[in-house]
């Protein structure tokens, strides 16, 4: 199993080969390079010569309802949007993925499942991220990209925070459950 890990910024949501590896690319303008006068299943029909049946499974997949699935993308909400983007990339087979800021427009139960995903895929993963939930619910490397260094976290996302407010000089405190 591959190890996941938190770096570097994507440029734009693509495909592309590098040496033997196919990288899937997501970041926040996804939007921008939807066909919107499609529908989502057209959209995966044509670009995948998918039939009907499949291009909808695909996106049932990654959580988009089925009446999204014939409405003009142009229509469709920025999460759900989202969604096909991440059937497309599904489709595409990539074997590294990064991923900029995928949760923007998700709503909590597609954050969750998110994190499924990238939990259960087998290749690699890079995210870029300022979403808390979805760092700590990935197995992921945490990295920290800051004043032109990377460096590679000990220790979880909390020991992290920890260490971060304790250099701001503030106080951790914590919950505890009566």
């Amino acid at each position: 199993d591959q190890q996941k890990q938190l770096a570097a910024a994507a440029p734009h949501r693509c495909s592309a080969r590098l040496g033997l590896q196919k990288v899937g690319f997501f970041n926040q303008q996804y939007a921008d390079q939807l066909n919107m006068e499609e529908t989502a299943t057209e959209y995966l029909m044509r670009n995948f010569n998918l039939p009907y049946q499949d291009s909808r499974k695909c996106l049932g997949r990654f959580g988009l309802e089925s009446h999204a699935h014939t409405i003009q993308i142009s229509k469709l909400s920025g999460g759900q949007k989202a969604r096909v983007v991440f059937a497309e990339l599904s489709c595409r087979q990539p074997d590294v993925l990064i991923l900029d800021e995928p949760t923007n427009n998700l709503d909590i139960e597609s954050i969750d499942a998110l994190s499924q995903a990238i939990n259960d895929y087998q290749g690699a993963v890079i995210i870029v991220s300022h979403d808390a939930r979805l760092i700590t619910e990935t197995q992921c490397q945490l990295w920290v990209v800051e004043e032109r260094t990377i460096n590679q976290i000990d220790g979880s996302f909390d020991d992290y925070k920890r260490e971060v407010l304790e250099a701001l000089g503030e106080t951790v405190v914590n919950k505890v459950n009566p």
